[in-house]
């Protein structure tokens, strides 16, 4: 269960209304119309807003279809900071995917559906798709970091991009093996997508883990018998 954020002041709390006014037109015309066939102008005027105020929110039309990348990333960061250190980062970057994804569900946070049309719009459009990309490194900073906070080691170390790494292949890996996830209601989508992940989560940790684990305590047990011959020798 995510924790309840502090509530902002009021001006605050106008200013994520508008924006995410903004970001919900924006997705529902793109989406509709197609990225290119939609003007800020559009957005807007469907806003209510004027086009330099969401130009003041946005610098770039492609900012605003990717802002639930942006706003994901800081979700996750927040959440993974909430679970108990075990020593198994992994295994609380999953807890971390399926606790933000379930108040998804629940209206807690962002809409799954925001997450349905912005992938649609990135498939459709070749630019926003290149601007994803570039917007991909900042939740991937926000992982390393957090990891690293957790760890007591730096960003960049091996163990970090190790671990963010293996999470994200497992991620990834786990969405593209459904690829209607895009297509269904949102409830049912959001819940397929942990589905499909725990899936290959469960599979990564059968096939990798576990016989690496097996392996290490079979060394470990011929070792501890060879000592135990050489002293009865």
């Amino acid at each position: 269960m995510l924790e309840s954020p502090a509530q902002p002041g009021l001006r605050e709390r106008k200013k994520q209304q508008t924006r995410r006014r903004i970001i919900e037109v924006a997705l529902r015309l793109c989406d509709a119309q197609g990225f290119d066939a939609t003007t800020v102008e559009q957005i807007a005027d469907a806003a209510d807003v004027s086009p330099r105020t969401v130009n003041r929110y946005f610098e770039l039309k492609e900012d605003i279809v990717l802002a639930p990348l942006q706003d994901f990333g800081q979700i996750i960061g927040d959440e993974l900071r909430n679970q108990p250190v075990t020593g198994n980062e992994l295994q609380a970057l999953f807890d971390t995917y399926l606790a933000v994804t379930e108040a998804s569900i629940a209206g807690q946070t962002l809409p799954f559906e925001w997450f349905q049309q912005m992938q649609r719009i990135v498939r459709a459009s070749p630019t926003v798709r290149a601007r994803s990309m570039e917007l991909a490194d900042t939740k991937t900073v926000t992982i390393h970091n957090t990891l690293a906070e957790r760890l007591g080691t730096d960003p960049d170390s091996l163990t970090v991009r190790l671990i963010a790494g293996t999470w994200h292949a497992i991620l990834r890996t786990g969405m593209e093996c459904d690829n209607t996830l895009t297509e269904r209601e949102p409830v049912e989508s959001a819940r397929a997508s942990i589905s499909a992940v725990r899936g290959a989560f469960e599979e990564f940790v059968q096939r990798c883990v576990l016989p690496l684990t097996r392996g290490c305590r079979a060394e470990r047990n011929t070792d501890d018998h060879a000592v135990e011959t050489t002293a009865i020798g």
